[in-house]
C-alpha cells in the first residue's frame, strides 16, 4: 500500500515537472493574443461577448496563473527578452463605449492590462468612447495602452485600396496620438499598408484572423491573434489557450 502510494506520488511529480517544463518550452516561443470587440449584455453580433462570459474567461486566466503582458512587455518579448510562466495579451477592438465602462473595470478587478484598438474618427460617436473617457484611459489607467485601429478605415473598399497614400493618409490624421501598435481593420494587409506603418513610426500590427498563437518569430505587422467569439463556450476558450494552432 505505502509504494503504491510512493509511486502516484512520483509521476505526479514528473507529470507536474513536465507540465512546467513543456510551459518554459511554449512560452518562450508563443503566446496568445486574445481579440475581443464589444462586450455587452445581450450579445448580437458574433464578434460580441456578453459581460458574464468575459468575466469568467478572465477568472479563468486569473485562477490558473496566466499573467497579461502589455504591448510593450510583448514588443519587448518579440525582441528577445526572456519570460517566465504563462502569459497572454488581451486585444480589444473599435473603441466601443463598453470597453471603458464594462472591460476596464474588470481588467482592474484583476490587476490585468489590457490594450484598446481604436479608431479614431468614431469617438464621441453613439456607443463608442468619448474624448473624455480617451483621456482618462490614458490619464489613470496605466495597466491600458491606447493603440490605433484606423483613423477611418473601416469601409472595406480603402481598407482594401492596396494604395500607400491612403493608408499613410490616415495614419497622418492619427500622428499627434503617438500610436506605434496597430490593429488592421476587417484584418486586412497588404505590402502598402506595411510600408505606411513603417513610414509613420509603428513597431508592430494584428491581424484578426487566422487564430494562431503569435510567435516570436512572425513578421512585426502580420501578428495573429486568437479570437473570441459570442458562441465561445468556457469550453472552447481553454482550447484556444490550449492549442497553439
Amino acid at each position: 500500500m505505502r509504494k503504491g502510494f510512493v509511486f502516484i506520488l512520483l509521476v505526479l511529480g514528473l507529470v507536474f515537472i513536465g507540465c512546467k517544463v513543456y510551459e518554459k518550452m511554449i512560452f518562450s516561443k508563443y503566446i496568445p493574443v486574445l481579440a475581443y470587440h464589444d462586450v455587452i449584455n445581450h450579445p448580437t453580433e458574433e464578434t460580441d461577448v456578453s459581460i458574464e462570459s468575459f468575466e469568467k474567461q478572465i477568472q479563468y486566466l486569473k485562477k490558473h496563473h496566466y499573467e497579461t503582458l502589455s504591448m510593450d512587455e510583448f514588443y519587448e518579448w518579440k525582441k528577445g527578452r526572456k519570460i517566465n510562466g504563462k502569459k497572454v495579451v488581451l486585444t480589444f477592438d473599435d473603441g466601443k463605449e463598453s470597453f471603458y465602462k464594462v472591460v476596464v473595470p474588470v481588467l482592474e478587478k484583476y490587476n490585468f492590462k489590457g490594450t484598446i484598438f481604436i479608431i479614431e474618427s468614431a469617438i464621441g460617436e453613439d456607443g463608442y468612447l468619448t474624448k473624455e473617457q480617451v483621456l482618462d484611459l490614458k490619464e489613470n489607467h496605466p495597466n491600458i495602452t491606447l493603440a490605433s485601429h484606423s483613423y477611418n478605415l473601416h469601409g472595406e473598399t480603402a481598407a482594401k485600396s492596396n494604395d500607400f497614400s491612403i493608408y499613410h493618409e490616415d495614419m497622418q490624421k492619427n500622428k499627434e496620438n503617438g500610436y506605434v501598435y496597430y490593429a488592421y481593420p476587417f484584418g486586412i494587409e497588404n505590402a502598402s499598408y506595411e510600408e505606411a506603418l513603417k513610414e509613420n513610426g509603428y513597431k508592430l500590427a494584428f491581424l484578426f484572423s487566422p487564430s494562431h498563437w503569435a510567435s516570436i518569430e512572425d513578421h512585426d505587422f502580420r501578428i495573429p491573434r486568437v479570437p473570441i467569439y459570442k458562441s465561445n463556450s468556457l469550453f472552447k476558450f481553454k482550447w484556444k489557450l490550449f492549442l497553439k494552432k
